[in-house]
């Protein structure tokens, strides 16, 4: 029987087992190839989504500045329309600096100094919101507002269209206390209906500004033909940017 020398079957026998580790080495090859391929997507994916975050970020602030100069162009409107309705009245563009440390109740405002000559003590201070308070003391170019909320505030006031219901409003520290309404006025739901100031005394000659809304009515125990309350105020302190103080007077007649 003829047999192979060994050196020849070794040969043979690495052969297969050459192929099969080239088989194995391409094999390892395309999957790192396509382990990079799939980290380098992932890369590109995430600088995508970076991207896209950026983007949406930067539109939330466009929105938000957006919607911001649409408030202030509406209040800015508001205010248009309260210095035309009192026209007859010196009007004096004012900006808030600061709210008192001491009391809660009261703000230190500015003005433009050609109306120090038309300021005076109980000047009306208005918003776009409604009544914010009254000037309680100025000097120069600056004043303290004594806020509606003060309890040393009392104004007052009419039931909106409904002018034969007065009321008298004081602050409460936090809100507005309703001293006394007539019944016959709170017969039909009242709550969440605007009370506007009186032209009932010498020290309010401003009339029908808003100033609150009544939030709850009970009857009276002292008279029961009369209802009490509260009313919340119309204005909010951190909303205030723009005011006008209302001075009772022409500013032409003063000058």
């Amino acid at each position: 029987m003829f047999t192979l020398p060994f050196f020849i079957l070794e040969f043979n026998l690495r052969i297969p087992f050459a192929d099969n580790t080239k088989a194995e080495t391409q094999k390892l090859i395309e999957s790192i190839r396509e382990t990079f391929s799939i980290v380098t997507d992932l890369k590109n994916i995430g600088k995508k989504n970076i991207e896209l975050e950026r983007e949406i970020a930067e539109l939330k602030v466009k929105l938000i500045m957006n919607e911001t100069i649409k408030k202030e162009n509406e209040e800015l409107s508001k205010l248009l329309k309260i210095k035309d309705s009192y026209s007859k009245y010196s009007i004096i563009p004012a900006k808030i600096l600061n709210y008192s440390y001491t009391n809660p109740n009261m703000i230190n405002i500015t003005y433009p100094a050609e109306y120090t000559k038309v300021m005076a003590e109980k000047a009306t201070v208005v918003s776009s919101m409604g009544l914010v308070g009254l000037v309680s003391s100025f000097h120069g170019t600056h004043a303290e507002v004594e806020l509606v909320t003060s309890k040393q505030f009392t104004i007052p006031a009419v039931l909106e269209n409904r002018e034969e219901c007065t009321t008298v409003l004081r602050g409460n520290g936090q809100s507005l206390s309703i001293l006394f309404l007539d019944k016959v006025c709170a017969k039909d739901s009242v709550e969440g209906r605007k009370l506007l100031s009186a032209n009932l005394s010498e020290n309010y000659s401003i009339p029908h500004i808003p100033v609150g809304l009544i939030s709850s009515l009970k009857e009276d125990e002292s008279n029961i033909l009369l209802m009490k309350g509260e009313a919340i105020p119309l204005f909010k302190k951190g909303k205030l940017h723009h005011i006008f103080i209302i001075v009772g007077t022409n500013i032409d007649s003063n000058s």
